[in-house]
């Protein structure tokens, strides 16, 4: 059996391995697009801050995919899917067998619809070439501006202000992080940033980027104007559907999986930033984990393995910030509860949320203390009614509760 993946990105390397450890008897292909094999995308920062060098953020050397009997072909992008035949279509107008699919081209960064994004100096990050690109730019300009204060944004900024930028940060909405803190949270992170240098600017969209050919700053909606040679758009991420479109596998935000990775069509499954599992495109990296690990495994035809959701847990890696948010951080609804302690002299604020006595979501600012026993708690679903008063005390002990 042929087994191809496109993309070898996280979840189609992820794939590529288990399949490669659990069966012999397997032919295994993956064809990207991209020049480099498998790298964790957090770690760019540290190729434009020249901590490293390309290959040495590389997770799984070429010999290792060739120890698995993983054969992997950079730089061979996929025109076209033939389900007919099974067969794809690459670039260089070659077909490729396959038997069984797996869909991992993962997704591109968004870019909004803003006046002058095509000046030289705008840069998005998604790949090790755009993180060389940034980094031999940068040399040319002391102030920088990062558009979209997410984790991409804010982990931008700080990978910036390690290399000597002054940086601001552009964000629509009126808090940074907005899909992670609710605004008391996002007040005490928002003095932390200031203390490293980098300056959010909030509920602002950027109207246009400014320059003749080369930028020179930008022009909000407020009618203030930012500074700076080096604009980097952190606005989310797109999936990259059009293989699966134009091939007639169903397709909305994401290419569309069942509880088992398939997409509509029969031996063609998706994992990682391409697919959308219940209405939902995760967009990082333990999902795509997840569900490359699921899909592989449904894909060698032997016992069927389910895939049910994963908590979305997210981590800031910036130095001097601690912060870790999981599942539901900001509810609407009578059914929620919300456990806060927050200490503004400390910079620490903890929230946890409730629905009928469990612990649905919660946010750790300021220390990394508790947050894998409160993600075991909710993830086993304990009920914590008897002691939801006490959770967020310093001395509280959980193995109490810990089933």
């Amino acid at each position: 059996m042929h087994i191809v993946i496109v993309g070898c990105g996280v979840a189609g390397a992820t794939a590529a391995m288990k399949l490669g450890e659990t069966s012999a008897e397997i032919d295994i292909s993956i064809f990207t697009d991209e020049l480099d094999l498998y790298y964790p995308r957090p770690r760019l920062y540290e190729v434009i801050s020249r901590e490293k060098e390309p290959q040495e953020i590389y997770s799984f050397p070429q010999q290792l995919f060739e120890a698995r009997g993983v054969k992997v072909y950079l730089n061979k992008k996929v025109l076209n899917i033939d389900l007919g035949k099974k067969q794809l279509l690459l670039q260089d107008y070659s077909r490729i067998d396959y038997d069984k699919l797996l869909l991992a081209n993962g997704a591109r960064a968004f870019v909004p619809p803003i006046k002058g994004v095509e000046k030289k100096g705008v840069f998005t990050l998604r790949t090790i070439t755009d993180a060389l690109a940034i980094r031999e730019y940068a040399m040319k300009t002391d102030k920088a501006i990062v558009i979209g204060a997410g984790l991409l944004g804010l982990e931008l900024a700080a990978c910036l202000r390690k290399t000597g930028k002054q940086v601001q940060l552009v964000e629509i909405n009126p808090r940074v992080l907005p899909s992670q803190l609710d605004q008391e949270g996002a007040e005490i992170l928002e003095d932390e940033l200031k203390t490293l240098g980098i300056y959010p600017v909030t509920s602002v969209k950027t109207s246009e980027i400014l320059g003749k050919d080369e930028v020179t700053g930008v022009s909000l909606s407020n009618g203030e104007e930012l500074s700076g040679g080096l604009v980097l758009i952190a606005a989310g991420i797109k999936s990259n559907i059009d293989l699966a479109a134009d091939a007639g596998i169903k397709v909305n935000k994401g290419v569309i999986v069942d509880e088992y990775l398939q997409t509509s069509v029969n031996d063609v499954y998706a994992a990682g930033d391409v697919s959308e599992f219940d209405g939902r495109v995760y967009g990082i990296i333990p999902p795509a984990i997840e569900q490359a690990k699921i899909a592989s495994l449904n894909m060698l035809d032997k016992e069927r393995h389910v895939f049910r959701g994963t908590i979305p847990t997210t981590t800031l890696k910036i130095a001097g910030i601690s912060l870790t948010s999981m599942g539901l951080t900001n509810p609407q609804g009578s059914q929620y509860e919300e456990i806060k302690k927050v200490s503004r002299q400390e910079n620490v604020y903890k929230k946890i949320v409730l629905k009928q006595g469990k612990i649905v979501g919660a946010v750790i600012l300021g220390q990394r203390k508790d947050a894998a026993v409160i993600m075991k708690l909710m993830d086993q679903e304990v009920d914590v009614t008897k002691y939801k008063d006490q959770l967020l005390e310093e001395d509280f002990d959980y193995r109490k509760i810990i089933p």
